[in-house]
């Protein structure tokens, strides 16, 4: 068979030259139709992690305004105040080393009474937020009393 035969050879009506160009430009189109669903899919999610993206920057932002806040001088000076807390005295500051000595030695302080009532909803305002965790731990309590028996005098 000659090269001019394969052009003008003819199957059921149809050259054989149009049925493969035929199947080729369908297979073609195929493949075009599917590559760009898969990229209109891939631009879809890509868009969908780029807003995700602007979102945590923004709550970033927001976190790093509430931190500026509660960290402000002014506000912990005035928390202070309320709480009638003072400063350290002097004979009360110690090395890191010395720490594990002192707390076996001393019960920790108590905290003072407030004279004056707080509310609620101002202590609310700067509470950290409730993890599940602690809801179940109990609070610790104070090591028992030691009762020193009575000496007999000599």
């Amino acid at each position: 068979m000659t090269v001019a035969g394969v052009f003008n050879r003819r199957v059921r009506g149809f050259r054989v030259v149009e049925v493969v160009g035929g199947g080729i430009l369908l297979t073609l189109v195929t493949s075009v139709y599917l590559a760009k669903t898969f990229a209109g899919s891939e631009r879809q999610q890509i868009a969908r992690i780029e807003q995700q993206i602007q979102e945590e920057g923004v709550r970033k932002r927001l976190l790093e305004a509430e931190v500026a806040h509660l960290e402000q001088p002014r506000r912990i000076e005035q928390l202070a105040q309320m709480m009638q807390l003072q400063p350290i005295a002097p004979d009360h500051e110690i090395t890191e080393d010395a720490l594990i000595d002192v707390a076996r030695r001393r019960e920790l302080p108590r905290a003072p009474i407030i004279a004056a009532p707080v509310s609620p909803e101002a202590l609310a305002a700067d509470a950290p937020e409730a993890l599940p965790d602690d809801a179940s731990v109990p609070p610790p309590s104070p090591p028992p009393p030691q009762a020193q028996a009575p000496r007999a005098p000599r």
